[in-house]
């Protein structure tokens, strides 16, 4: 046994229990005293144990830790751990963060040069297309004036080959009317209205043109020539007189420009006059009109040039 080791010697445990002792021998009685010695020893050498175990009980807890001692072991352990994993994880968010940033940039970059390519492209659609739109605002506008054109012209002829007709209105119609029934008809009108001798040869057709629902349908009188319709269109004021009305046959676009000149607040009047229509402005002014005129500008036009030929007159 070394010297630090410690005798072998009964301990109290934890609980403070006596350890057990050795029963006492049990002798004769022979004698009392010796008797009471022995029990005294006894006492004596358990009373020694009994020193012996508290004083290595209280060496024992002398080498035990605190419970604060252990409670700041653990706290300084786990915050050591704690440190070490918090630093392991911020090392690793910053590698995270970093990775993903590049990978940002790099995305960035490749979207910046789709972008700067989209631009070009725009902008050579944008020229190739402005150039385009020019192109063709300029073919619509030779079309348009082009489409103008063949319509004055197809105006022109349309009120040329009418140039010979008359319409007369208010003449009433009859259950049963034939070319010849509308001939005999319209002759004995003119003969008694207005004195003029209508001959068969100088029609070349006769028959009622469409007109307004619930009017009376006008009767068309195609004339072989001008001649024939100058005699009858003389006489307007006495077939007026008698309640009837003679009038040129008109196109639908000449008559459409009538009715615009008529509305127009300038305008006094209106006609159709051989071929052509024209108006007269509050100022006693008379000009011929053609169906795609700007009224205010063709009024504006025909002063601008009256003022002209006056200033070169007097000069």
């Amino acid at each position: 046994m070394s010297a630090n080791s410690k005798p072998d010697q009964p301990q109290l445990n934890c609980k403070g229990q006596k350890p057990p002792t050795k029963p006492a021998t049990k002798k004769q009685r022979s004698d009392s005293n010796n008797t009471s010695m022995e029990e005294l020893t006894n006492i004596h050498s358990q009373l020694e144990v009994m020193t012996d175990s508290i004083s290595y009980l209280r060496e024992d807890l002398k080498s035990m830790i605190k419970k604060d001692e252990i409670e700041e072991l653990i706290k300084n352990t786990v915050t050591t751990i704690m440190g070490k994993i918090e630093e392991t994880m911020i090392k690793r968010i910053e590698t995270e963060v970093k990775n993903i940033s590049n990978s940002l940039k790099e995305q960035i970059a490749s979207l910046e040069f789709e972008n700067e390519q989209l631009k070009q492209k725009v902008d050579d659609l944008k020229s190739s297309s402005t150039k385009a739109i020019s192109e063709l605002q300029t073919q619509i506008e030779k079309n348009y004036d082009t489409s103008r054109d063949a319509l004055k012209l197809a105006n022109y002829n349309e009120q040329y080959s009418r140039k010979n007709n008359v319409k007369i209105m208010n003449i009433k119609e009859t259950s049963q009317e034939s070319e010849t029934n509308l001939f005999q008809t319209v002759s004995n009108i003119l003969r008694t209205a207005a004195d003029v001798e209508l001959k068969p040869e100088d029609i070349l057709a006769i028959h009622r043109i469409p007109t307004k629902k619930g009017s009376i349908r006008p009767i068309l009188l195609k004339l072989k020539n001008n001649n024939a319709k100058s005699s009858i269109m003389r006489k307007r004021t006495p077939m007026k007189n008698k309640g009837f009305k003679l009038v040129d046959d008109v196109t639908k676009r000449n008559q459409g420009l009538i009715t615009r000149l008529l509305l127009h607040p300038d305008i006094k009047s209106a006609w159709f006059f051989n071929g052509a229509v024209f108006a007269q402005t509050n100022s006693e002014e008379r000009i011929k009109f053609d169906i795609f005129d700007n009224i205010d500008n063709t009024i504006k036009e025909f002063r601008n040039r009256n003022r002209q030929s006056t200033k070169g007159a007097s000069a």
